[in-house]
């Protein structure tokens, strides 16, 4: 740096969320600005998990960022750059608990859907991070102590370090939230721990990454060769779709337990590699589902669990982001979506800030900005994520009634359809804009004039 920064930025958590604050505070030339250094507790950066989904508005952001081209790399056969000016057709539902499948919902809307493996939207992120940020590996923080002078980080490998302000992207088990909440409730370690616990939802997920040209071989025209499909049934569903530029398929099994809803998974919630037979708990289901099913190879098992909603993101030095602020089930196909929603708002509230005319950063002021945007809608699509899985297993009242391979009768399905597309609906149907415009008024700063310029143009 040629001169002392005016603020320190410590961002722990080198994933999906971390990496795009990063990305977008370089975008936007804060980093020749302030001090900005990730924190990641791997040794190397890598993505655990195979494939996520963008959607209109998450692709809104990284087109601002300018990572559309390089991301159009990785697009899969018949998917194309997301555009509100074109209907596609981009995700499809059966009722797949029965020998054959029945056809619940052909969804297709503006702009469609596009599935990525993460290791390449990862890959893509760090090529558009300024080499003036600092990644540090191995540092897995352990604690900090804020102050109103700074806050101090400290790691397992017993180094320490110094920030102004401190952003937690370390994920659904983020320490920063631990320590967050026991100075927001004033509460011990140890109740700390247990308020920052994640709750499990009662549904458990197989996963596994196959070479499409396996599906193609037993199937060439399976629905999961081109676009999501979701294979519904009874406490159950699987979901596969293309990732890899259309080389590999994505494939989740889920299964549910709703009297576990709310409770503390008992055991490791992640196992990297089982010798499940998962197809074994999918019996007289529907070939398709089988198809997927029966090539799911020593796949990893995951316990879907969710933060309990926080009243705030962030307060004083301290802010929360991505899963450590709002983890949620992926029955939306929206947690990347949401940490890149994250990352852009408070990008531009720090840019937005003072340094640049020698004034005193407000760090409290940009939090409290951030929080009061993102927290009421990072909250509610948590919400809307659980109650899509609901949709997806037939868990809700009205099918109290059905049971694993039972027939439904067209109306129902048709009624299923309908709040299915409904709890979806936001994601082309709203811009990323308007929650932006809305943060900076409340930080009293100029306003963007559009949500492309990435905060480089301002009236």
């Amino acid at each position: 740096m040629d001169s002392i920064p005016q603020l320190r930025l410590a961002i722990v958590g080198g994933g999906i969320g971390g990496l795009t604050l990063a990305v977008a505070l370089t975008r936007m030339g804060v980093d020749a600005k302030i001090q900005i250094d990730i924190y990641e507790s791997a040794a190397k950066l890598t993505q655990v998990g195979a494939g996520i989904t963008l959607w209109p508005r998450g692709w809104e952001i990284l087109k601002a960022l300018d990572l559309e081209e390089d991301l159009a790399a990785f697009l899969n056969p018949g998917q194309e750059i997301p555009s509100k000016d074109k209907l596609v057709l981009s995700l499809v539902f059966k009722k797949s608990d029965q020998p054959e499948d029945v056809h619940i919902s052909d969804l297709s809307f503006p702009g469609g859907s596009v599935s990525f493996h993460r290791a390449d939207v990862l890959t893509v992120l760090l090529a558009h991070i300024s080499p003036r940020i600092q990644i540090h590996l191995g540092c897995r923080l352990t604690s900090f102590v804020e102050s109103d002078a700074d806050v101090e980080l400290s790691f397992k490998n017993g180094e320490t370090a110094r920030c102004d302000m401190l952003v937690g992207a370390d994920g659904i088990n983020s320490v920063v939230r631990r320590g967050f909440l026991a100075k927001e409730n004033n509460l011990s370690a140890d109740d700390a721990v247990r308020e920052a616990h994640p709750l499990w939802t009662g549904t458990t997920v197989y996963r596994s990454v196959m070479e499409s040209s396996l599906v193609a071989q037993l199937d060439p025209k399976h629905p999961a060769l081109l676009r999501p499909v979701s294979f519904c049934g009874k406490n159950k569903h699987v979901v596969a779709y293309p990732i890899s530029a259309g080389r590999q398929i994505n494939a989740v099994a889920f299964f549910s337990d709703p009297g576990k809803e709310n409770t503390l998974f008992d055991g490791p919630s992640t196992v990297p590699k089982t010798t499940v037979n998962v197809s074994a708990l999918y019996p007289n289901w529907s070939a398709e589902t089988k198809c997927i099913t029966d090539n799911m190879i020593n796949p990893s098992r995951w316990a879907i669990e969710i933060v309990k909603p926080l009243e705030r993101y962030g307060a004083g030095r301290i802010v929360l982001l991505g899963d450590s602020a709002h983890a949620m089930p992926p029955h939306l196909g929206n947690g990347a979506g949401q940490a890149f929603e994250d990352a852009y708002i408070l990008a531009h509230l720090v840019a937005a800030s003072p340094p640049v005319s020698g004034e005193r950063i407000d760090i409290a002021h940009i939090i409290a900005s951030y929080s009061a945007v993102r927290q009421p809608f990072g909250n509610f699509v948590v919400q809307a994520s659980v109650e899509q899985g609901k949709n997806y297993e037939f868990e809700g009242a009205e099918f109290a009634d059905v049971r694993e391979g039972d027939t439904v009768a067209p109306e129902r399905l048709a009624a299923l359809e309908e709040r299915i597309s409904d709890l979806v609906r936001w994601t082309w149907d709203s811009s990323i804009a308007d929650d932006l415009h809305h943060a900076l008024e409340l930080m009293g700063a100029p306003q963007v004039t559009q949500a492309s310029t990435c905060g480089t143009r301002r009236e």
